[in-house]
């Protein structure tokens, strides 16, 4: 009884895997991708057996587009109750899929975000107001004891991100290493940012080194393609602004 559903898809004569590295997972089918996320399966029926009948619960007797239309439509409608029903998939295989199901949420969710509007690429506002930046820092972070460096990314949509802090330091001063910072930036793709640190001591105006560093990131932002639009100065009860250099 169980041979079939093995027989249905024979990782030995496909090998699904190397398919996928090589050419890349578009070219899999929806069982193989599930085979592959699962791993093994029942003896006699393995992972892709598994990923057969996986599929067989909602789309039995269906074309493969249909079958991936019955599958996605009761894991969305269902979730983890559809799955318990399906003979020799444990509660690991049961959670790797409904995993795989959030990443891809997850990643629709900020393709929705990105992606620019019909008709061509968005004219970005990278002079958006240095106020709703500041927004963007929490208040555990105005009153941190420890001096701090970060940014908040300008994304491509026009979109502000959240404060990413980089490095943290003691009370006086923070040691920034300007390849690590645009290391954590760049993995981002923005197309601007403004830089932000603390004082903690509560003294906002800038010091001579913050005048230097925000000079100093800005020729570097400029020669990586990205622009920097200022440098926020927080502390328990206010901010100080920097304009970036003119270049």
């Amino acid at each position: 009884m169980l041979a079939p559903l093995n027989a249905a898809l024979s990782p030995f004569d496909d090998r699904p895997r190397e398919r996928c590295l090589t050419h890349g997972p578009s070219v899999l089918t929806l069982q193989e991708c599930l085979g592959l996320l699962l791993g093994s399966g029942p003896p006699g029926v393995g992972g892709y057996g598994l990923a057969h009948q996986i599929l067989n619960r909602a789309g039995a007797g269906l074309p493969p587009a249909e079958q991936e239309r019955a599958f996605f439509t009761a894991l969305e409608a269902s979730g983890n109750a559809h799955l318990e029903s399906v003979a020799g998939l444990g509660p690991a295989g049961r959670a790797r899929i409904l995993a795989a199901w959030e990443l891809g949420r997850r990643y629709s969710h900020y393709r929705s975000r990105s992606r620019p509007p019909e008709g061509g690429h968005p004219e970005v506002d990278l002079s958006s107001s240095p106020f709703e930046a500041l927004a963007r820092v929490p208040v555990a972070a105005r009153f941190s004891p420890q001096e701090w460096i970060g940014f908040v990314a300008i994304y491509r949509s026009g979109e502000l991100g959240n404060l990413c802090i980089v490095e943290k330091g003691a009370r006086t001063h923070v040691n920034t290493e300007p390849g690590e910072f645009f290391a954590r930036l760049l993995a981002l793709r923005p197309l601007g940012f403004y830089l932000f640190h603390n004082h903690p001591s509560g003294r906002l105006a800038a010091s001579p080194d913050d005048i230097q560093l925000t000079e100093t990131l800005a020729k570097m932002a400029y020669s990586l393609g990205v622009a920097l639009r200022g440098h926020w100065i927080v502390g328990p009860e206010g901010e100080y602004w920097l304009r970036p250099p003119a270049l």
